[in-house]
């Protein structure tokens, strides 16, 4: 039985569960209805012997001297028919106590009783007629399905806290019923009351059984669902460790956070993995190009002074003049990139001070703006100046923006917009910059923070300005983040903590 459940899925075994436990009520309330029945037919059956004894000797005594009113009235042959009722049932009344016997006349719409099915008293006119009102509503349904199908018929009658047997059966004159004669008698009090609590039980029960067959198929449903959003949630971590469950109320709740902690747990274990290992490379390479830059700054130096003695040497001399430029044009461009070597691999804390980011893209702007309408980008500037200062160096701080700069608007050769907002944001005072340039592919994205990776050979970038950019700001206690749909732009967005972090050296 353990080895077949356990191949289906768990709303396969709560739904037969279910089923197993519905069924067993189902089979006793079976059982105790089809014996019940019988049990109560036994009971009437008998009642019902003794009525149609008794209604059968009163039909027979009305019928017997009704053949003696050949040619009356049907007023007359009326008032017969209530005399020889009233003489006979009220003999019968005297002998069957408990037994209630009736007459109705067609005719005059007239009804006729004797007997009491209750202890009785004397009654006042007005309350006889009343009981004799009570009693037509009561046998009425009887008396009309005697008219409907002429024949006698037993029924159970009912009121709202008694039943009663009854025994109807109908009075022939020339071919048609003139009246029906009846006798009632009155089921045991227990009878009826143990049928109204057996009736109510039933639908009772049945109604709990339906209502907790939905309730629980409702409550299989969910659990099926949860468990689904929990296992779905799990599968999409094994692609993406970020990917959080969405939160679940009660004992599920509890499951997903702890799977949500377990994630974050190896998230950021990931991030420090990642970080260690990018210090390690960031150190190894910083001091590899540290010394490749000491020893390409000696011999550049010079040759620097060797073109400066050809300048004065060979003054007159143009052709000289002209390759010397050159000589110098070259040489100061390979200085500035021994310098970016140094500056990558042996970055310093400089000088730290509250500043305003609002102030250091201001003075990054009014150097760059020549170059921005040279390359006709339109500035689009958002300063909040209600910023909070943050700590920092403010030239290594306005060496990052304005290397993002130069990358926006190298990526716009043919000109675009180049947006610039700053905003605060919690512990975070951020600094953004949209470009509508070319963008970068997907899967270019996660390098270009990485030394020495360009996607500008052409245009000769070294690859270094945003691995320093991304250095300095980590040095800061921030970090950068970049967004780029390929053809529609780049979003690059600085964080620098509120008030400043501690500045360290870096890698």
């Amino acid at each position: 039985m353990q080895l077949l459940f356990s191949r289906h899925s768990l709303k396969f075994q709560i739904v037969v569960l279910l089923l197993l436990i519905l069924i067993a009520p189902m089979v006793v309330m079976g059982y105790d209805l089809f014996f019940a029945t019988r049990s109560e037919r036994i009971l009437v059956n008998d009642k019902e012997a003794r009525l149609v004894s008794i209604v059968n000797f009163l039909h027979q005594q009305v019928t017997s001297r009704l053949s003696d009113t050949q040619g009356l009235t049907s007023a007359d042959r009326n008032a017969v028919l209530k005399t020889v009722f009233n003489d006979v049932a009220s003999g019968l009344a005297r002998d069957y106590p408990g037994v209630r016997l009736g007459l109705y006349i067609v005719d005059n719409n007239q009804i006729y009783v004797q007997g009491f099915l209750h202890e009785y008293r004397e009654f006042t006119p007005e309350e006889q007629k009343q009981r004799e009102e009570r009693i037509r509503r009561e046998v009425a349904d009887g008396i009309q399905k005697v008219l409907d199908t002429q024949t006698a018929i037993s029924r159970i009658g009912r009121t709202w806290d008694d039943q009663f047997l009854e025994r109807l059966v109908p009075i022939y004159s020339k071919g048609e019923i003139i009246a029906v004669v009846w006798a009632e008698e009155r089921m045991h009090p227990i009878f009826a009351q143990t049928q109204n609590f057996r009736t109510i039980t039933r639908y009772a029960v049945l109604a709990t059984m339906l209502i907790s067959a939905l309730g629980a198929i409702m409550i299989i449903f969910n659990l099926s669902n949860r468990l689904t959003q929990i296992k779905n949630g799990v599968l999409q971590l094994e692609n993406d460790i970020h990917a959080l469950l969405p939160d679940q109320p009660g004992e599920f709740g509890q499951i997903v956070r702890a799977v949500n902690k377990m994630a974050q747990g190896l998230a950021e274990k990931e991030a420090l993995l990642e970080q260690l290992r990018r210090s390690d490379c960031l150190a190894a390479l910083g001091r590899l190009v540290t010394g490749i830059a000491h020893e390409l700054r000696n011999p550049l130096g010079i040759l620097k002074a060797t073109v400066q003695v050809m300048e004065e040497d060979y003054a007159d001399d143009k052709e000289i003049q002209n390759y010397a430029r050159r000589l110098n044009q070259q040489i100061d461009r390979q200085h500035a990139i021994v310098n970016e070597l140094l500056d990558f691999g042996r970055p310093s804390k400089g000088v730290i001070e509250p500043q305003n980011v609002n102030v250091l893209v201001e003075k990054v702007l009014r150097f760059t703006a020549p170059l921005l309408r040279q390359r006709k980008i339109e500035m689009d500037l958002h300063l909040d100046q209600r910023l909070p200062s943050i700590s920092g160096d403010a030239e290594k701080l306005k060496q990052v923006f304005v290397n993002i700069i130069l990358n926006a608007v190298q990526a716009m050769p043919d000109g675009g917009r180049l947006r610039i907002s700053t905003q605060h944001s919690g512990e975070w005072v951020k600094t953004v910059f949209e470009d509508t340039g070319h963008g970068v592919p997907p899967d270019v994205l996660p390098h270009i923070f990485e030394p020495y990776y360009t996607t500008k050979e052409l245009e000769g970038g070294s690859g270094l300005g945003l691995a320093i950019s991304h250095q300095i700001i980590g040095m800061h206690g921030g970090r950068i983040k970049a967004e780029s749909t390929e053809g529609k732009g780049m979003k690059m967005t600085v964080y620098l903590p509120v008030g400043g972090g501690e500045v360290t050296d870096g890698a």
